[in-house]
């Protein structure tokens, strides 16, 4: 409106004197001709005296019925007060245009005068509207995008967020909280992260690990630019984030798929090759330690012995062993038929065991061990315990039944005791451990005496319960981890890890004893039954094999007999 009283003051069209002034009195056709613009002068009871030619869109619009131009004129010519009006025009042809218009009233001795200025503003308009449409598609689209746009002060403070909010927080929670309280410090360490919203230089595609509002990980990408004031000051950051949280869970479970289809497929496969019993659950358990992302899984089964033995475990405490042991004995006493997962707490550990059920019975468990802190067991991962827990049922199955196999061609028939083959097999294995240990074991090679006499006295039923009477007696007589086997006929030996020279002597003498005692349960005398022995001693050394030491305990016990039976003898050391 200041450009256009400057064009009417420059005109003179406001003066009370002076010869412009005059002019527009003497001749005012001229005056209002030279103006730039839309300009005519109007009596005081309406009627038009002068306007120019670009006055007649301006007119036909200042006396329609929609905007009462004629009678703002008449009330400016009647208060004596000056008047402005905007206006937008549409011609014939559809174009639109704008005006400013001031209405000055004029004093004339013979009547009151009304002068109508106008000036094109069309441009600014447009102007004004396309910076308001601009601003509201901006404000549009801020609101129907997923993206988080925002802005912070140059300390790390909100000072605006898309209408929608961010991380389960709705806008006005965001504002002016500061972003270091969302930013998830040591997730954002590992990964070597800025903080992308407080930066002096431009960030693109910025990768960062915030919580939300429910305490719950959120992954955004971030675009951010700092912002500086007019003397370079920085003043803060603006820009807009995506959060990939979904994305990143949905690559996840696909992976976690994919680990799973692979740790099925090889304990299935290993299944079908009948690998050894060790590698099947090593196979089972690492897969286990794959998909779940673990590092801490063991996996428990009961053996031919009807022992629990630990088959597999990676990173797991004796202690936390030792409770699912406990676990495991309650569990199958309670006739646990269930294979759904069950969640143990040691401490500051949860145990999440899925049962191995073989036939509706308990042989087993899977477990994978996390601390309490960290995320919980999911569905999925629940499932999928479950689903090696299944497969491992099925192993155990054909590894039962294989290994069956193997104990009865490994055992004599009659006794139950290890036979030959069993038994040099195991040895040579203890011979080689000894001479890694230096520790001093001892070989007992036994002939039963008098045996002879009772298979022609009493028959083979008789001699069968001997043999099965003395095979228990040295069965008992063993400890964990020592060997006994039936050589064959009347001929015993015995491994006996760890014991010395005048352990061995008592050991010894105490079978001797034991022998009597059964020869008398079983009424056999005259002659009674009585071992004769032959002891030598393994502490290691590099030059004893399994037939030095065999030859060596056979001589001693022949020296034995030949001093009358029922007695032992120390072979000498090489």
């Amino acid at each position: 409106m200041g450009k256009l009283r400057n064009q009417i003051a420059g005109l003179g069209l406001l003066g009370k004197s002076g010869q412009k002034g005059d002019d527009l009195l003497l001749n005012p056709g001229l005056v209002i001709d030279q103006y730039p613009g839309p300009a005519f002068l109007v009596a005081e009871d309406g009627r038009l005296l002068h306007a120019n030619e670009k006055s007649d869109l301006i007119l036909r619009e200042l006396t329609s019925a929609k905007t009462n131009g004629v009678e703002n004129l008449k009330e400016a010519i009647s208060d004596g007060i000056s008047k402005q009006l905007n206006l937008k025009l549409e011609n014939a042809l559809g174009e639109k245009s704008a005006y400013d218009i001031a209405v000055v009233p004029i004093e004339n001795e013979d009547e009151s005068l009304c002068l109508v200025c106008a000036l094109d503003g069309s441009m600014q308009y447009n102007l004004i509207d396309a910076l308001v449409a601009s601003r509201q598609l901006f404000k549009d689209l801020i609101t129907c995008t997923a993206e988080f746009v925002w802005e912070t002060d140059e300390e790390g403070h909100f000072q605006y967020v898309s209408p929608r909010g961010a991380f389960g927080f709705s806008a006005a929670e965001l504002d002016g909280m500061n972003v270091a309280d969302l930013l998830m410090g040591q997730a954002n360490q590992e990964a070597g992260n800025i903080n992308p919203f407080s930066v002096k230089e431009p960030v693109h595609a910025k990768q960062i690990w915030l919580r939300a509002k429910d305490k719950s990980p959120v992954c955004m990408v971030i675009n951010s630019i700092p912002v500086f004031d007019t003397l370079g000051n920085y003043v803060g950051s603006r820009g807009a984030g995506h959060d990939l949280t979904a994305e990143i869970e949905q690559k996840q479970y696909l992976e976690f798929l994919k680990a799973q289809e692979e740790t099925v497929s090889k304990i299935v496969d290993a299944i079908r090759r009948e690998v050894e019993a060790d590698s099947l659950f090593d196979i089972a358990g690492q897969g286990a330690c794959d998909a779940l992302h673990s590092t801490q899984i063991v996996i428990g089964r009961l053996n031919l012995a009807s022992h629990l033995e630990v088959a597999y475990s990676k990173g797991v405490s004796a202690e936390i062993e030792n409770m699912l042991d406990e676990w495991f004995w309650k569990a199958r006493e309670a006739e646990l038929t269930s294979s759904e997962v069950i969640t143990l707490q040691q401490e500051d550990q949860l145990v999440h065991v899925a049962p191995i059920q073989l036939k509706d019975n308990l042989h087993g468990y899977i477990a994978m061990v996390r601390d309490r802190t960290a995320l919980a067991i999911t569905n999925d991962e629940e499932a999928l315990l479950g689903v090696i827990a299944g497969h491992l049922g099925v192993a155990l199955i054909q590894l039962t039944a294989r290994e069956m196999l193997v104990e009865l061609s490994r055992t004599d028939e009659l006794s139950g005791l290890l036979n030959r083959r069993a038994f040099n097999e195991d040895v040579l294995k203890r011979i080689a451990h000894g001479k890694r240990t230096k520790r001093t074991n001892t070989l007992f090679y036994i002939d039963l005496d008098n045996f002879k006499p009772v298979n022609d006295r009493f028959g083979h039923e008789k001699g069968d319960e001997v043999l099965i009477a003395i095979s228990n007696l040295l069965k008992e007589s063993s400890r964990v981890g020592d060997l006994v086997s039936r050589l064959g006929g009347d001929e015993f030996s015995m491994w006996l890890e760890d014991l010395s020279e005048e352990d061995a002597v008592l050991k010894a003498e105490k079978l001797q004893k034991d022998c009597l005692e059964v020869s008398n349960q079983l009424d056999v005398h005259d002659p009674s039954l009585s071992f004769s022995i032959g002891i030598v001693m393994s502490h290691g050394n590099t030059e004893d094999t399994l037939e030095s030491l065999l030859s060596r305990a056979d001589a001693a016990m022949y020296e034995v007999k030949k001093m009358g039976k029922g007695a032992f003898a120390l072979a000498k050391d090489t």
